[in-house]
C-alpha cells in the first residue's frame, strides 16, 4: 500500500460515519454509496472490517434486518458517540481543508522554471509585493499573493487532473471571483 492509498483509507471511518448519519445502511449498500462518492476501488472486505471496528468502539450499532429480498442483512446505524466523532472529524478535516486549499492555491501560482525569454530560472518565492509569513510588503494577509502575476499574465503549472488551469475546472470551494 502506498502513502496515497493509506491517506485515503484513513478517511474511510469518518466517511462511513457520514454515510450512516445520512441514513442507516448495510455493508454492500455502503460500498455502493462510497463508489458514488468516488471511492471506486475500495475493497468491500475492508469496509466490513471498518464497520466491525466502529461497532466495537461504540460508534455504530447493527441489527439484523430480514425485510430485504434474500438473506438477512446487518444494518448499521450511527450512535450518539459516532455522531460526536463525526463532528470532531468535521472540524479536523475543515482545518486540513484550509491547509490543502492554501497548498493547491500556491501550487497553482507557480511560474514555469524558466523566464519567458528562456534566460534562466525565475524567482518562485514571494516578492516584495507578496503577502503572508514571508512577505515584506504592506498588508500581508494571504500566503502566496504576488507569486503569480494573475490570470492570463504568465505560465501556470498544469492541474494534475487534465493539464488545464482554467478557473471553471476547479472545485467550487477553490474558485475566486476576480473583478
Amino acid at each position: 500500500m502506498d502513502a496515497h492509498e493509506a491517506e485515503c483509507r484513513s478517511l474511510l471511518p469518518p466517511v462511513l460515519l457520514l454515510l450512516l448519519a445520512e441514513r442507516p445502511g448495510h455493508g454492500y449498500e455502503l460500498v455502493r454509496r462510497l463508489a458514488a462518492m468516488g471511492w471506486t476501488d475500495i475493497d468491500s472486505a475492508h469496509v466490513y472490517r471498518l464497520l466491525r471496528g466502529l461497532e466495537a468502539c461504540g460508534s455504530v450499532t447493527s441489527s439484523w434486518d430480514a425485510s430485504f429480498h434474500g438473506p438477512a442483512r446487518r444494518v448499521y446505524t450511527v450512535t450518539h458517540q459516532g455522531a460526536m466523532e463525526l463532528a470532531l472529524s468535521f472540524v479536523r478535516l475543515g482545518e486540513l481543508h484550509g491547509v490543502l486549499h492554501l497548498f493547491l492555491e500556491r501550487y497553482g501560482q507557480l511560474r514555469d522554471a524558466t523566464a519567458p525569454d528562456g534566460t534562466g530560472p525565475e524567482p518562485t518565492g514571494p516578492g516584495p509585493d507578496a503577502t503572508g509569513p514571508d512577505a515584506t510588503g504592506p498588508g500581508a494577509t494571504r500566503p502566496g499573493a504576488g507569486a503569480h502575476p494573475g490570470p492570463g499574465k504568465g505560465p501556470r503549472a498544469p492541474s494534475v487532473r487534465s493539464g488545464r488551469t482554467d478557473r471553471a475546472e476547479r472545485p467550487h470551494h477553490m474558485r475566486r471571483n476576480r473583478t
